[in-house]
């Protein structure tokens, strides 16, 4: 009997667990709310089912013997029922029930970074209401407001004085499960990911890449970049703090994504971390950089396997995302051909087709794809991907 894998969520972040397991000799089933969720072409077997709702799910899959792992590789939403249904189905090594509410809930991260004594930042959470701007009046401004558990960027906005919280937070709140936000203090610094695995609780490996962001007031990741511009003593700190985390998590065998920054006098703040695989083709762009295989990895972790990530190379690569400024609808694609000729390119994901209404990219769920080049330089790296963007080009027409 073929192992099967359920994977929860269908966006373009579950793309790449979907191939890599079919590459590994699983059969998936992709499990998603929406009929036509971009990554269900590549899966087996399809259920149209909340990933909020694991009950749901078990009862749909009930008496399957073939199911060797549970994933949420595209989304935190998806990590407690992750954890809900390994546990049903006596899979290995369920998450830590403190590193799915750490990946899910805003506040509770910032806490227990607060409880290490990691360098942080003032914020207040809770409902958008008056409370909230009294607190919210005692930060540090300009300060960013987001919904507590929503991923994405999306509802983000910044406020420059505490007269803009109350309406910023009231779009806020739209995109959070139980109507609630958090209002942060604003760094300024460079900002960074880091693709971790958690091997026996401790970090045995990270790769750390530089993040292209869109301006104020969206922040949408745009491109990574390998290698970062980490010193030595930086990216040993790194590891010390992440080694600390999963700890105090109780967080034992997995992936870990991290977004950071490292402000003006060198110190390294967390930001926000999910127990799964980034999106926007990290996956690809730590495997090629680094030859370390965090999908497989993931998979590894989800059904109990062996995972190998010691690093074999190290090269440069981009990793960027493909979008519009602009609403409207895809009347042609050009360029994609033309791009799959260039050497360094190793992936390129369109999700938007011809005739798809599209939306401006202030939110990662609007991005149309993304592609990775990787080369021996960071010189060459960043060409290969100028050449790709400047291939590729979506042309739209009437409005969305």
């Amino acid at each position: 009997m073929t192992p099967t894998l359920v994977i929860l969520g269908g966006a373009d972040g579950a793309t790449s667990t979907f191939r890599r397991a079919r590459e590994l000799g699983y059969r998936t089933i992709c499990v998603d709310r929406r009929g036509d969720a971009v990554a269900r072409p590549l899966a087996d077997e399809f259920v149209q089912a909340s990933i909020r709702d694991p009950e749901l799910i078990a009862a749909e899959l009930d008496g399957r013997t073939d199911i060797a792992g549970v994933l949420s590789p595209a989304s935190d939403t998806g990590l407690p029922a992750q954890r809900w249904l390994a546990q049903q189905w006596r899979l290995p090594d369920p998450v830590a029930a403190t590193a799915v509410l750490a990946s899910q809930d805003k506040s509770y991260f910032r806490a227990v970074c607060d409880r290490l004594g990691f360098p942080g930042y003032g914020y207040v959470a809770g409902p958008a209401d008056g409370e909230l701007v009294l607190r919210a009046a005692a930060l540090r401004f300009p300060v960013l407001v987001k919904p507590l558990d929503a991923q994405s960027s999306r509802g983000i906005q910044v406020c420059a004085d505490v007269s803009e919280v109350a309406a910023a937070a009231r779009v806020a709140a739209r995109y959070a499960s139980a109507g609630e936000v958090i209002v942060e203090e604003q760094l300024v610094g460079s900002h960074y990911s880091a693709e971790a695995f958690v091997d026996g609780g401790r970090i045995a490996f990270v790769g750390v890449s530089a993040r292209t962001l869109t301006p104020a007031p969206y922040f949408v990741t745009t491109a990574h970049r390998v290698p970062a511009d980490l010193a030595a003593a930086q990216q040993h700190a790194l590891i010390g703090l992440l080694d600390e985390l999963v700890a105090e998590l109780g967080y034992l065998r997995g992936p870990l994504t991290i977004d950071l920054l490292i402000d003006p006098a060198g110190r390294l703040h967390l930001i926000e971390m999910g127990a799964r695989v980034g999106g926007n083709g990290l996956g690809e762009l730590v495997r090629h950089a680094y030859g370390v295989d965090t999908v497989a990895a993931s998979i590894a972790a989800a059904t109990g396997g062996a995972a190998d990530v010691v690093p074999t190379r190290s090269r440069a690569a981009v990793s960027e995302v493909l979008y519009t400024d602009e609403a409207g609808v895809v009347a042609d694609v050009v360029g994609a051909d033309a791009a799959a000729t260039v050497p360094e390119l190793v992936e390129l994901i369109l999700f938007a087709r011809q005739g798809q209404a599209v939306l401006p990219y202030h939110n990662a769920a609007n991005k149309l794809g993304h592609f990775v080049v990787v080369a021996d330089s960071p010189d060459g790296a960043a060409a290969a991907a100028a050449t790709v963007r400047a291939m590729l080009r979506f042309e739209l027409s009437g409005a969305a």
